[in-house]
């Protein structure tokens, strides 16, 4: 695989592993719809009806906000007067995604450079890499069939090696790699998904028109995630994304659903304090633990990265998944816990 190839590929699994980190359930009273619903999971609305026959499904059939408005903040230090705009997005996009409102352009122009989550336009450090890769797979003699149960191991290879996902070196990935790999495949059947996300878009323009581009963390950030995830937690996302994912029109219509908060501005809908709620209460802790690392450290993190930049004096333009300001524990709301004036543009 060529370099460019790799990397690409790296990119996506990270990006991959981190959907399955902003897998939730949210119920939802659907008033525009005779079908009973109950959100669930990324991607996923599980229908009374039960329609599993269909193996793809189209996400513009049940988005109902065209024309985004998604939230964005702008920061401003009243000491020194500095600034700068971060806008929440979605991990991925839609035929109605762009062109984005006046006001995000007109914040990006404002702007001498772009911060995104992670940039890995340049080769990682080789070391580091080594060390990702092997939180991927297991090192010890075991398989994940020693990780997860029979059972959730079964239904996941019958899943994968429907849509041509499997093959037997898989056995050899970590349990979390599972639960990427099968929400990634179940992403992989809703149709009409745009490939440009909206991070990688400001960072080709901000390349092209000679700006700064930052990034936010490392792959020691992934490297931890996989670390906080358990393995009876993974065998609970596994187990529960197949289950929920077999439903594609469900699947796909929560996509919307999530789609569609993101766009109309309301961040709370996305809290992660309510996903995953069908989980049994012995995995509260694990969860608990889980998000503590997945999302609530990193977000104490990029508050103090982006605090650093703010005080550089630049004006930057932050491009960051939504769910890192949804409810109280946001970025948004650290910066200013900080003493920063933290404005909602809309």
């Amino acid at each position: 695989m060529g370099r460019v190839s790799f990397f690409a590929a790296l990119s996506a699994a990270v990006i991959a592993f981190s959907a399955v980190s902003c897998s939730h359930q949210i119920h939802v009273d659907d008033t525009e719809s005779d079908v009973k619903t109950t959100v669930t999971g990324e991607g996923e609305k599980e229908t009374e009806s039960g329609n599993t026959e269909k193996t793809t499904d189209d996400i513009n059939s049940y988005i109902k906000v065209k024309k985004a408005k998604p939230a964005m903040w702008k920061v401003t230090d009243t000491k020194t007067g500095n600034e700068m705009y971060m806008l929440g997005i979605m991990r991925f996009a839609t035929q109605y995604t762009f062109d984005l409102p006046d006001y995000v352009d007109e914040a990006y122009q404002k702007c001498s450079g772009v911060v995104i989550e992670s940039d890995f336009s340049a080769a990682p450090d080789p070391q580091q890499l080594q060390e990702y890769m092997n939180h991927t797979i297991y090192n010890d003699g075991t398989t994940v069939k020693d990780h997860i149960s029979k059972e959730t191991y079964e239904a996941a290879k019958e899943y994968l090696s429907k849509y041509s996902y499997y093959n037997e070196s898989m056995d050899g990935y970590s349990a979390n790699g599972w639960a990427s790999q099968v929400n990634g495949a179940s992403i992989q059947r809703v149709e009409n998904l745009v490939m440009e996300n909206i991070d990688s878009k400001y960072m080709t323009k901000a390349t092209q028109d000679g700006k700064e581009v930052l990034g936010l963390e490392g792959l020691s950030v992934q490297i931890e995630v996989m670390d906080a995830c358990s393995d009876e937690l993974s065998d609970f996302m596994i187990s529960d994304t197949v289950r929920r994912a077999k439903d594609i029109r469900g699947f796909t219509s929560n996509l919307a659903y999530q789609y569609d908060c993101w766009a109309r501005g309301d961040i709370d809908a996305l809290d992660e304090e309510y996903y995953w709620n069908d989980r049994s209460s012995d995995l509260d802790d694990d969860y608990a633990k889980y998000l503590e690392v997945s999302l609530y450290k990193r977000n104490v993190n990029m508050a103090d990265k982006l605090e650093e930049y703010l005080g550089s004096g630049n004006k930057y333009f932050v491009v960051i998944g939504v769910t890192h300001f949804s409810g109280t524990r946001g970025i948004d709301d650290l910066l200013t816990e900080k003493g920063y004036k933290v404005e909602l543009v809309k």
